[in-house]
């Protein structure tokens, strides 16, 4: 992981409703984001998403979340 180097940025507007979501589900709404975009490039792909945000490492780990 030391000598990963970026190779592309993404970003955007959250919408209205968005920004009343607390920050663990914006976090996930970006990782969510980054995939559609690039989803083209990463079919077939095994794909490990990395994160330092603590709640998106549970959520990650859960079986069932909302749909949210």
């Amino acid at each position: 992981m030391q000598n990963v180097k970026v190779i592309a940025y993404a970003s955007r507007k959250l919408t209205v409703h968005e920004k009343n979501y607390p920050t663990h589900d914006l976090e996930l709404v970006a990782v969510v984001f980054a995939l559609k975009i690039w989803r083209h490039y990463l079919y077939g792909v095994h794909v490990d998403v990395f994160t330092d945000h603590k709640n998106l490492q549970y959520v990650f780990s859960q079986k069932d979340i909302n749909l949210r």
